[in-house]
């Protein structure tokens, strides 16, 4: 099921992404957080952009979203207007 952050709450988003990279390496500042699984990333803006990478797969858009973090599960969905996307995390 996993819990719903949009991007407005950027205290929530940080400790969102930061549980969610606990086996990775997060580094996070005021306007942008990265977490790193190796050769997977995952890279949330303030602004509403969001990427991830892993070897022969991308996403990016650029809109503000909901994220909805399953820790659990070990996963990440970006949700908008016209996008849903999920990453899992290497391992999890």
């Amino acid at each position: 099921m996993g819990t719903r952050v949009h991007l407005d709450d950027w205290d929530a988003v940080r400790e969102q992404l930061r549980r969610f990279g606990e086996s990775g390496d997060v580094t996070a500042d005021g306007e942008r957080i990265r977490v790193e699984f190796g050769s997977a990333h995952v890279d949330v803006s303030r602004t509403g952009r969001v990427s991830t990478g892993m070897p022969l797969h991308d996403f990016e858009q650029d809109e503000p979203v909901d994220l909805v973090v399953d820790h659990e599960s070990g996963s990440l969905t970006v949700e908008g207007d016209d996008v849903s996307y999920t990453f899992r995390r290497p391992g999890g």
